[in-house]
């Protein structure tokens, strides 16, 4: 859980606001190795029902991070999380990360190196994105929301260090997965779908998938020929269904995640 004292005393270093919405607030807290981000859900009127004796959005984050962090994927460390519930539902929750120095989300990075200009930085991070969905894959992680929002970019844009950042959504099938049908859904999502072809080209999608493939090219051209025709709502369907069966079907038999004693999680 969250240690008050303690983000009291980080808030006290200094506090910095990236994001005040009526639906999440999203803080840095403190400075230097020691600072952690502080992510605040609210859920109201229907999105408040939704949340009827549901895990809620902290805790889902918080504990697919750490299944990711645990398997050695480069992601944001959790820290701890909170909730606080109104007769069953989820009026708020918080997540504490561990402040990744030196980064900005892929998104913004993106924007800022437009296609047709510094191509081999544009080719690089997008190779470092199939190479961070394919490491996920081979640990039983589907990301389900594998954009260039959910990723950040640390240093350097010419070094392509990608790390994890948001995962609400994420299935952990517990086997790996890669390049198998399941895995589509991620691929698609990723380089395939109307808005990753805008914000890559097909040069740069070709690299993506030499990224996911660790460089093997007749398996990149094989996931190629099998994604080119794929459709949207197709992919929506398959995602969803996955979703349904693994994460509220099967998920109902598994047992909490636990974390590791090395990595016991608490913001200190």
């Amino acid at each position: 859980m969250i240690d008050d004292a303690r983000l009291a005393a980080l808030a006290a270093q200094g506090r910095t606001t990236f994001k005040h919405e009526p639906a999440a607030v999203v803080e840095v807290l403190g400075a230097g190795e020691h600072a952690v981000v502080v992510k605040t859900y609210h859920n109201r009127g229907g999105k408040l029902l939704q949340t009827f004796w549901r895990r809620s959005r902290a805790r889902r984050e918080h504990d697919h991070l750490r299944t990711i962090f645990d398997a050695g994927v480069p992601c944001l460390e959790p820290l701890g999380w909170r909730q606080r519930r109104r007769f069953g539902c989820v009026a708020e929750s918080t997540l504490v990360t561990r402040l990744l120095p030196d980064s900005r989300p892929l998104k913004v990075v993106l924007q800022q190196i437009p296609r047709g200009t510094t191509g081999p930085v544009r080719a690089r991070l997008a190779a470092a994105m199939g190479t961070l969905v394919g490491e996920l894959h081979r640990r039983g992680v589907l990301w389900c929301t594998p954009m260039p929002r959910n990723v950040l970019v640390q240093g350097d844009a010419a070094a392509a260090r990608l790390a994890v950042c948001d995962t609400p959504a994420c299935i952990v099938v517990g086997h790996s997965l890669h390049g198998g049908r399941l895995a589509a859904v991620d691929l698609f999502l990723g380089a395939f779908s109307p808005s990753r072809r805008r914000d890559f080209s097909s040069v740069e999608r070709w690299r993506w998938l030499l990224g996911y493939c660790a460089a093997d090219r007749p398996a990149a051209r094989r996931l190629w020929r099998r994604l080119v025709h794929r459709r949207p709502l197709y992919n929506v369907v398959v995602r969803a269904l996955a979703m349904t069966w693994f994460t509220y079907i099967l998920g109902r038999f598994r047992s909490p995640h636990r974390p590791t004693a090395s990595r016991r999680t608490a913001a200190r």
